[in-house]
C-alpha cells in the first residue's frame, strides 16, 4: 500500500474543480455540482456515482440535467461531502486507485465555517465505508482537512498585510491574509454580490444562468461571447448595451461594500483572482491602481504544469484552477 493520492477540491457554486497529486504526477479534474440520489445503481462515464450502505447517489453532469439542477443559491456545505467524494471517486476511478493513502482537502467559504469540523467527520466515514463508480478501494486516510477558500492562495501571499479577492458566482470572498495565512475573522464575505448580481441586472434570457455567466465572460475578455446567443445583429448590439449598463449600475454597489471594508485601504498589495474577476479588470484597475495583483506568475506556471488547461475549450477555467492548485503545490 504505497500508492497515495493527494486531491484538493475546491467546490464551486456551479463547478466543482480541482488538483491531485499521484505517482509523482499532476493533474486536473472538474465535475458539474449536480447531486441526485438514485434508485437504480447507473454508472456512467462522466459522473461518479457513491454508494453508501443502502443508499446510492450520482454526482457530476448525469444527475438529473446536469447543472441545470444544480441549485447553485444554496450553501455549498449543504451537499459537500456528496460533492467532494464525487471527485475523489472519480480520481480513483481515472488513476484505477484500489489501494493506498487519501489525502484530501476541501476548500468552502469561510462564512460556512461552523460546518468544516462535521464535514471532515462525514468525509472520513464516507472514504472507508463508499463504493466509488463500483470501485470499493481498500485505502487509509493520511489526512482530512476542511479549509477556507483562498488557502492556497494565500500560501503565496507573503506580504505582512495583504487582501485577496476572490470573484465567485454567487459571493465576493474578501480575505485578510496575513504571511501567507487566511485570518478569518478578518475576512469578509459580500454574500450575493458575485456574477449572480450582474445577471440578476442584466435580465438578459439565456436558457441557464451559468450559461449566461460563461457569455458575459468571454464578452468582455474578446467581444466574442454574445456572438454565439445573438445571430441577429440589432439583438447583438442591444445585448452588449445591455451588459455595459448593468455594469454600470453593480459596480458602485460593489465599490461602495469595498470601501467599508477598513483593510482595503491600508493593505500593501490587492491581489485579485476568481472565475468572474476578469469582468471587472478595468474597474480594479481604476480603482486600487499600483496595489492591484493578477497572479500572473502563477497561473503561467500553472500553465505549464497543466497544460491541458490551455485548450480552447478551456477559455476562463485557469482562474477557477488557482486556489486549488497553488495548495496542492504546497502539499506535493
Amino acid at each position: 500500500m504505497d500508492r497515495e493520492l493527494t486531491i484538493c477540491t475546491d467546490l464551486g457554486s456551479s463547478l466543482g474543480k480541482g488538483c491531485y497529486y499521484i505517482d509523482h504526477s499532476l493533474h486536473w479534474i472538474a465535475q458539474d455540482n449536480a447531486v441526485e440520489e438514485e434508485k437504480v445503481r447507473d454508472l456512467t462515464a462522466d459522473s461518479c456515482v457513491i454508494e453508501y450502505k443502502d443508499r446510492a447517489w450520482t454526482v457530476g453532469s448525469s444527475a438529473g440535467n446536469g447543472i441545470y439542477e444544480t441549485n447553485i443559491h444554496q450553501q455549498k456545505a449543504e451537499q459537500a461531502s456528496l460533492r467532494a467524494l464525487g471527485m475523489l471517486g472519480k480520481a480513483i476511478e481515472i488513476e484505477n486507485f484500489t489501494e493506498g493513502y487519501v489525502d484530501l482537502t476541501v476548500l468552502l467559504p469561510k462564512g460556512e465555517q461552523r460546518y468544516f469540523e462535521a464535514l471532515e467527520k462525514n468525509l472520513a466515514k464516507g472514504i472507508y465505508g463508499s463504493t466509488f463508480n463500483g470501485i470499493k478501494p481498500n485505502v487509509k486516510v493520511r489526512r482530512i482537512r476542511v479549509l477556507p477558500e483562498g488557502s492556497g492562495i494565500a500560501s503565496q501571499v507573503n506580504d505582512a498585510e495583504a487582501i485577496v479577492i476572490m470573484f465567485g458566482h454567487k459571493d465576493i470572498s474578501i480575505l485578510y491574509v496575513r504571511q501567507g495565512r487566511v485570518i478569518t475573522k478578518q475576512s469578509l464575505t459580500l454574500t450575493g454580490m458575485g456574477m449572480i448580481a450582474l445577471i440578476n441586472e442584466c435580465g438578459i434570457h439565456v436558457s441557464d444562468e451559468l450559461i449566461l455567466a460563461t457569455l458575459i465572460c468571454r464578452e468582455v475578455r474578446n467581444k466574442n461571447g454574445f456572438k454565439h446567443a445573438f445571430s441577429d445583429k440589432e439583438e447583438l448590439k442591444d445585448s452588449r448595451q445591455i451588459l455595459k449598463n448593468a455594469k454600470a449600475k453593480v459596480w458602485p454597489k460593489i465599490s461602495e461594500r469595498f470601501d467599508r471594508f477598513r483593510p482595503l485601504t491600508t493593505a500593501t498589495k490587492i491581489y485579485v483572482t476568481g472565475g468572474s474577476h476578469p469582468v471587472w479588470g478595468p474597474e480594479l484597475k481604476t480603482k486600487f491602481g499600483t496595489k492591484l495583483r493578477f497572479f500572473k506568475n502563477e497561473l503561467e506556471e500553472m500553465s505549464g504544469a497543466l497544460p491541458e488547461l490551455n485548450a480552447p475549450e478551456y477559455t476562463g477555467y485557469k482562474n477557477r484552477f488557482t486556489d486549488s492548485y497553488l495548495l496542492i503545490k504546497g502539499a506535493s
